[in-house]
């Protein structure tokens, strides 16, 4: 299974989220066991038919929404959430 992550070209929000996974695969190796594939929801909205979401950057994992940003949200939660996420789907 992979991790779909979805951006938009000029969000601050992907931008973070793209700068979190890149540490967190960096103080992690072993995360990139897990395929990450990135879906520009505005070139590849085919990619996106079902999926159910309205903020970007959203993360699934098959058909589970891993996480969904929101207005405000920071560094540490991205961490956070990714990170645990990671640590279970490695195990």
């Amino acid at each position: 299974m992979e991790l779909q992550f979805i951006y938009m070209d000029g969000c601050p929000y992907c931008k973070l989220a793209g700068e979190v996974l890149e540490s967190l695969y960096a103080d992690h190796p072993e995360y990139k066991k897990i395929p990450l594939v990135k879906v520009n929801e505005n070139r590849e909205p085919e990619k996106l038919k079902g999926r159910n979401y309205y903020y970007v950057p959203t993360f699934f994992y098959g058909e589970e929404k891993i996480y969904e940003a929101q207005p405000g949200d920071g560094r540490e939660k991205m961490e956070k959430i990714l990170g645990d996420f990671f640590k279970k789907a490695v195990d």
